[in-house]
């Protein structure tokens, strides 16, 4: 575990530098719990399925 191997792995995966097409939003909701005061929106989002998910996202921009 080097910084140079930390750093060509983000490369590997697209985040780094940053492309907003190498992860979904939709991948990315469970981090959205962070963001939120009151997750409860985010949960009932995830059991909702694709389209809750994606209608919270909107509404978060």
């Amino acid at each position: 575990m080097t910084p140079l191997n930390i750093q060509s792995a983000f490369r590997k995966t697209g985040i780094q530098p940053l492309s907003s097409i190498a992860i979904f939003a939709e991948k990315l909701i469970t981090c959205e719990g962070f963001r939120e005061a009151n997750p409860v929106r985010k949960v009932a989002a995830m059991k909702g399925g694709k389209d809750a998910v994606l209608a919270f996202l909107n509404s978060k921009k």
